[in-house]
């Protein structure tokens, strides 16, 4: 029987799959947060408990927030967006959609924890060639966030929402970020897909690896048609058997627009790895080795009064004064449940029923 077919990994690649994080200082700070709070909330922590509604020292955390974050998956929009956008062929626009979405992955991998935002929370910012990304924070409990991203001429519209989740499981956090992303270009064509989950591995002894695990399903109902990938191809085979890292992956473009990886309805195979490579029937449509220029967001001059530049927390980490950080952290997370408590008696007084914000 033959090996697997492997493909060209970045050099922050886990031999056996996934990112490797090597910040040493930032894995020893948050594993002395986590052994805290199993000392307080104890071992149900770690056998699912959620993490978005608990409160975090400002030291783990990077000085950003969550909405600024969350462009970084997004680093080779102005790239591979405007290559689908001048495609006319569904099958061809569909399979630079996916690389899209699957290139950026590996870059959304960082030692530390972005700032949860506030509720009414916004980013606003461009890109070199034009685009515009605007972001904003509809509900702190559940945590979900909004967005668009318009490309230069609108030659595409990239929009969804995400209500993010995290939880402990042994010795990893999983996150999951439900909600569509939808892009959409002035021909009528229209993609919507969904993320897989992402894994933090090592969170308290071991390496600290970064996975991503599970399923991507792309449709394209106007055209009837799907693509599907599967994240570590190889889990659940026998253990003597050759398999792949765990950051590879193995699917297909279909001519369906459920998704169902029929054989007889394939199209065109789609291998690769998030860590490096996306390969469509042998023709590599990314490889980190092209050195493509990573699209960093220049945010706007004059953004909104909410843009979560102006959180004072933000601002003080930047200087690496965690003392007024961690107070103004605590004064905004206090702000925002005063005024929560405030909706909730609204509602009551006015007879509706009052929900999570």
């Amino acid at each position: 029987m033959s090996a697997p077919q492997t493909y060209e990994r970045l050099p922050t690649a886990a031999p056996g799959g996934g990112f490797l994080i090597t910040d040493e200082q930032a894995i020893s700070e948050q594993r002395g947060v986590v052994w805290e709070l199993i000392k307080q909330l104890g071992k149900t922590i770690t056998d699912g408990g959620s993490l978005t509604s608990i409160a975090m020292p400002v030291n783990i955390s990077e000085p950003r927030s969550y909405l600024e974050r969350l462009c970084d998956g997004w680093c080779y929009a102005p790239f591979f967006l405007t290559k689908a956008a001048n495609e006319a062929d569904p099958i061809e626009r569909l399979k630079w959609v996916v690389t899209f979405a699957i290139s950026g992955l590996s870059n959304t991998c960082a030692p530390k924890k972005p700032f949860n935002p506030i509720l009414g929370e916004t980013f606003e910012a461009t890109y070199d060639d034009g685009t515009q990304v605007f972001c904003e924070q509809s509900s702190h409990h559940p945590p979900i966030t909004n967005w668009e991203m318009i490309g230069p001429g609108k030659n595409y519209h990239f929009y969804g929402h995400g209500e993010w989740s995290a939880s402990f499981r042994g010795n990893s956090v999983r996150g999951r970020q439900l909600g569509a992303h939808i892009i959409e270009f002035p021909d009528g064509g229209k993609i919507e897909y969904h993320l897989s989950d992402v894994w933090v591995r090592g969170v308290m002894l071991g390496d600290r690896i970064v996975e991503y695990d599970g399923e991507m399903i792309f449709k394209d109902v106007k055209n009837n048609l799907s693509a599907r990938l599967q994240f570590n191809p190889d889990s659940g085979g026998w253990f003597w058997s050759a398999k792949v890292p765990t950051d590879h992956f193995r699917g297909g473009i279909y001519k369906n627009a459920d998704g169902n990886a029929d054989p007889k309805q394939l199209a065109c195979p789609l291998t690769g790895t998030w860590m490096g490579c996306v390969d469509f029937n042998g023709k590599k449509y990314w490889s980190f080795k092209d050195n493509l220029p990573v699209f960093v967001p220049t945010p706007v001059e004059e953004p909104l009064p909410s843009d979560c530049r102006y959180r004072e927390d933000i601002i003080y980490l930047k200087t690496q004064d965690l003392a007024a950080a961690s107070d103004w952290k605590k004064r905004l997370e206090e702000k925002q449940r005063a005024e929560a408590r405030l909706r909730t008696a609204y509602a009551k007084k006015m007879g509706f029923e009052p929900r999570e914000h």
